[in-house]
């Protein structure tokens, strides 16, 4: 199960008050970036109670939201973590693939073997990297 929060990351004098918490059982992943704005997380657990729990539990200062998938997925898709994601994806393909030998398949014919191989290993890559971004609830 995975649920999504938007919350205000609040500054007093001492402290700055912020979505806290996770464990081996509830996974939270803080999205940053400049464009991401206001903060999200999102939490993931096999128990949904656990994550009502955590969310039960922060700071009333910091005013947890829960949102939909949508929203969530348009707030982050800059974010520094699903970046990440793609610059492993692109480091996968680019170990195997220099950019000569991708630009040498885009003008091999569609029945080519190594076109075809190549685009195979092309998708074992993204599904990999979608695999990755599924374990932080993207």
């Amino acid at each position: 199960m995975v649920k999504y929060v938007e919350f205000n990351k609040v500054r007093d004098e001492f402290t700055t008050h912020e979505f806290r918490g996770g464990n081996e059982d509830v996974k939270v992943t803080n999205f940053t970036g400049k464009d991401v704005l206001p903060h999200i997380v999102s939490i993931v657990a096999d128990d949904t109670q656990k994550i009502d729990e955590l969310i039960a539990s922060q700071n009333p200062l910091i005013e947890c939201k829960e949102i939909v998938y949508q929203e969530f997925k348009t707030l982050v898709k800059n974010s520094v973590q699903i970046a990440n994601v793609n610059r492993q994806v692109k480091e996968m393909i680019a170990k195997r693939y220099d950019i000569c030998d991708e630009i040498a398949m885009m003008k091999r014919a569609d029945t080519d073997t190594k076109r075809v191989e190549y685009f195979s290993f092309v998708d074992e890559c993204i599904i990999k990297g979608d695999r990755l971004k599924a374990d932080i609830g993207y």
